[in-house]
C-alpha cells in the first residue's frame, strides 16, 4: 500500500517528521511515500487506485461553500475539490493534530493484512496459503 502526501510545504514536512517518528516507512511492506506536486496527478492517482492512503492538506480541499462558488479568485488554483473527494471515497477522516496520522494510518495497513480468521483454521497449512498469496 502507498501513501500520498498532497498539500504545503509545512504540511509536507509535519507529514513525514510524524511518519518518521512513528517507524511507519518500515511497516509498509512493498509500498512507499510519494510526495505529490500536481492537482492533475493526484486526481489520476485517486482515481487510478482510490483504495490508497491519501493525506491531503485541508488548505487544499475546496468545498461547497459560497466562498468557493461565487468568489472563486479566493480559491487556490492546486485545491481540489471536496465533491471529486467524496465521489471515490477519499475525504473520510480529519485529523486534528499531526500526531494522530501514525495511528489512522497503522489502522489501515493493519485492515489490508490478510489474517485467517479462527473458525477458517483448520491446520497450518492453511495459515501457509495467506502468506503464499502474497
Amino acid at each position: 500500500m502507498n501513501i500520498y502526501i498532497y498539500g504545503g510545504i509545512n504540511f509536507t514536512n509535519e507529514i513525514h517528521k510524524a511518519l518518521d517518528h512513528s517507524n511507519i516507512r518500515f511497516k509498509i511492506d512493498d509500498g512507499e511515500i510519494v510526495d505529490v506536486t500536481t492537482l492533475e496527478y493526484l486526481e489520476e492517482l485517486i482515481i487510478d487506485n482510490p483504495h490508497e492512503i491519501f493525506l491531503i492538506d485541508e488548505n487544499k480541499i475546496v468545498g461547497d461553500d459560497f466562498i468557493s462558488k461565487y468568489l472563486k479568485f479566493l480559491v487556490p488554483k492546486d485545491a481540489i475539490e471536496q465533491s471529486f473527494l467524496d465521489q471515490y471515497g477519499i475525504g473520510d477522516i480529519s485529523i486534528r493534530t499531526y500526531k494522530d496520522v501514525a495511528p489512522y494510518i497503522l489502522k489501515r495497513l493493519e485492515a489490508t493484512v490478510k489474517k485467517p480468521k479462527v473458525s477458517e483454521v483448520e491446520s497450518i497449512d492453511d495459515i501457509f496459503e495467506v502468506f503464499e498469496d502474497d
